[in-house]
């Protein structure tokens, strides 16, 4: 099928129509450098990789690796699209699924107080993610882990770009090698957080195809420390309480407790 860019065209016509892609190139002029450079990179997957993206933020100038078109877009719907809620008051962060980095920066970016627990089982992607976190020194803590809905060991799918390395292989994508890694369970990361802060205010769930179990096998006495959970892939909104406001922007389920 014809494609424009790594998108083949019904996806990108259907790109087209989504309101909330215009509002994402409105925020290219204040996230990129070079705005124009960027919305043309993104339409046509064009740039050599791996590369440094120098970009704005609430704190400053601000700097991540990029090893991939697929990276690029990443950090266009994370930083210019704003898939994930966010808010000004939220500074402790659990982020499953950390890739290499890019919500992790997104979070630590927001303001100078935010710790982020970042887990990651890819050893590919664990270096690469300790090399962009690594300017905000005490500020996150990594674990080269899955997680899901309980522990256990189990082997990583790999593909080419490391966007959609996943436990299983659902999605039916042309992994070329596995890694063999431990699991945890979500209930043991939250509550060593827990534990440590006596909250968390935002969880970031993506972990490919184990978004459902990871979600729904959340313990009920820690929603009363939770106040938002963003979550990549199917539907979990049956499993988080009535409490908690709902909004989704692209594939990203947002809850949020109210104010």
């Amino acid at each position: 099928m014809f494609k424009i860019g790594k998108r083949n065209f019904i996806t990108f016509i259907k790109r087209i129509f989504q309101i909330e892609n215009y509002f994402a190139i409105s925020k290219f002029f204040n996230i990129h450098k070079k705005p124009f450079n960027a919305i043309f990179s993104e339409i046509f997957s064009s740039g050599r990789y791996p590369r440094l993206l120098h970009f704005n933020s609430p704190t400053g100038t601000a700097k991540v690796n990029l090893y991939s078109a697929n990276d690029f877009s990443t950090f266009n719907l994370i930083f210019c699209r704003e898939d994930y809620f966010y808010s000004q008051k939220y500074k402790i962060v659990l982020d499953i699924g950390s890739n290499i980095g890019l919500s992790a920066v997104y979070w630590l970016t927001r303001n100078d107080k935010t710790i982020v627990y970042c887990y990651e089982p890819s050893s590919k992607n664990f270096t690469k993610l300790k090399e962009n976190l690594k300017e905000f020194k005490d500020r996150f803590f990594i674990y080269k882990n899955a997680v899901s809905s309980k522990n256990f060991s189990s082997y990583l799918n790999l593909e080419e770009s490391g966007v959609y390395n996943s436990l299983n292989n659902e999605k039916g994508l042309n992994f070329y090698e596995k890694e063999k890694c431990d699991v945890l369970s979500i209930n043991s990361c939250i509550d060593k957080i827990i534990k440590k802060h006596g909250k968390i205010h935002i969880i970031k769930i993506d972990n490919e195809g184990e978004e459902v179990k990871t979600v729904a096998s959340i313990d009920k006495k820690f929603w009363n420390f939770i106040d938002c959970l963003n979550v990549d892939g199917e539907s979990v909104q049956e499993f988080v309480p009535s409490i908690f406001s709902y909004s989704k922007v692209g594939s990203a389920q947002r809850f949020y407790r109210n104010e």
